[in-house]
């Protein structure tokens, strides 16, 4: 198992690093957190502390074991047809079906149909005829005759098994000529038990060798699974280490935003001055010009929640609350849907207005509690969950349970803190978030708030992760690192 160059990580230089890719990005025009999964995952692997090899070779082994190469058991030899002549001796080698369908190659030079096959594989086990019997009767048919393959001695004894039928003559014939064979059938009879018995060790010893070769292949897979189990254990504690780190990390980053947020009150409260609302609005806007993405990009995203008011037959009477840039408002007036947008930052309804939408400038909840009972056909909201705190969002909830008709559609779209790059790191990117949301507990709250039908959609996973394999581990470490950016959550009334 490979090991990181140090045992401890450097946290200062990390930071470093981290801030050196971060201002590189800025200074290139870039965007610095759509795709930070994958260059958090680059950083790493340039300090020593990750690559996809290491990795690779840290959570997996290769598990193969040479597949078994026995030929197929076989008790009778193999047929070589010819085309013009066999000798009788050939054919007479082979016993039960096989004899039948060989006789059909030889004789007929074809495969057998299934009532032929059948007719003559019945009438040879119950005894009333026998091989010479059965290739006779191939040879003497009209086919058979077409076919002209020569069998030197069929005829003579087949003549001879025709007496045997004739009504006592017959016996006698049989009689006679069993008795005269006597001593060869009684060799014979030797020669079959030897056969049998040889055919027994031939069948006991092609299984005890399979049995054997299994075995052996069963203990090559036990230890290879063996070691590949100790490896993964050591890769396990590697990767906990490493997530503890980062919990240490993010907790620091936690506790400076507290700390500010701490000293922003106290300096409020001590009379000192604060930013205005308008510069607040004029410095958000610009933030979410520069990291929110593309808006034809962000209309992208959200054409698929277009199949829900479809399937709901909603038409009008939709509220979509933290409109912010309005490309949901954009893409339901192209799809003549009625919607009206509320945000309360007033450079973005500016902004908005300009496209001619519909913009009301005010909180979310706010408006919501000046709306009359049922009177919303859908009510939707696109990362405004993450702003807001725990007494505002359940009063949210509580303001769009009573706002809904019934049967009336609400999504809610927020960051997925259980990919970590997205709950330790990109979260924070917006000073104005404030915690993240575990969507199990987003669920709960819609079922709290007797919403039916609720459902978690995971979206936006990150592209080109080197953990989509069937490797142990690697599942978790995709999901972790690479795994959906955002989720929804789905609900009716």
């Amino acid at each position: 198992m490979k090991e990181p160059a140090e045992s401890e990580i450097d946290v200062e230089a990390l930071k470093a690093v981290i801030r050196d890719a971060v201002a590189r990005r800025e200074s290139e025009g870039k965007p610095s957190f759509i795709n930070a999964s994958r260059e958090l995952y680059k950083i790493f692997s340039a300090n020593g502390l990750a690559t996809e090899a290491s990795l690779a070779d840290l959570l997996v082994a290769d598990i193969s074991t040479a597949a078994l190469e026995e030929p197929p058991l076989r008790l009778q030899p193999d047929f070589h047809p010819r085309h013009d002549r066999y000798e009788l001796s050939e054919l007479l080698q082979f016993h039960d079906h096989e004899f039948i369908w060989n006789a059909y190659r030889a004789i007929l030079k074809r495969e057998p149909d299934e009532q032929g096959y059948q007719s003559y594989l019945a009438l040879l086990r119950s005894g009333k005829r026998n091989k010479i019997d059965i290739l006779a009767s191939l040879r003497d048919s009209p086919e058979g005759k077409r076919a002209n393959v020569a069998v030197p001695g069929l005829s003579s004894r087949a003549w001879f098994r025709r007496i045997y039928r004739v009504p006592v003559l017959g016996y006698l014939a049989e009689l006679t000529v069993g008795f005269l064979r006597l001593p060869a059938m009684l060799r014979n009879q030797r020669q079959l038990e030897n056969h049998f018995s040889a055919q027994q060790e031939v069948v006991i010893g092609y299984f005890n060798k399979r049995l054997h070769d299994q075995n052996q292949q069963l203990e090559t897979l036990d230890r290879t699974f063996r070691q590949t189990s100790a490896r993964l254990a050591d890769s396990l504690t590697t990767f906990k280490k490493r997530q503890a780190e980062i919990a240490d990390l993010q907790q620091q980053q936690v506790a400076a935003l507290f700390r500010k947020q701490k000293l922003t009150t106290e300096q409020s409260a001590n009379g000192q001055p604060r930013i205005s609302k308008q510069r607040a609005d004029e410095l958000y806007a610009a933030f979410v010009s520069r990291f929110r993405g593309e808006p034809e990009l962000i209309k992208s995203d959200l054409r698929h929640y277009l199949t829900l008011l479809k399937e709901s037959q909603i038409s009008s009477g939709v509220v979509d609350l933290g409109c912010g840039r309005g490309e949901w408002l954009e893409l339901l007036r192209e799809n003549n849907i009625g919607v009206s947008g509320v945000e309360d930052n007033s450079v973005l309804v500016a902004q908005t207005r300009r496209k001619n939408l519909d913009v009301i400038e005010s909180g979310a909840l706010e408006y919501l509690e000046r709306l009359q009972n049922e009177s919303l056909n859908a009510v939707t909201a696109f990362h405004l969950l993450e702003h807001l705190e725990f007494a505002q969002l359940t009063q949210l909830l509580e303001q769009i349970q009573r706002t809904l008709k019934p049967g009336g559609l609400v999504i809610l779209e927020t960051p997925n803190p259980k990919n970590l790059v997205v709950g330790a790191c990109n979260f924070y990117s917006d000073p104005t978030h404030r915690q993240p949301l575990f969507p199990e507990t987003v669920e709960f709250l819609l079922t709290h708030f007797r919403f039916n039908r609720v459902r978690i959609e995971y979206l936006h996973p990150v592209a080109d992760s080197p953990f989509q394999n069937k490797q142990p581990g690697g599942k978790e470490l995709d999901t972790w690192l690479f795994g959906h950016r955002d989720f929804a959550a789905i609900a009716w009334k």
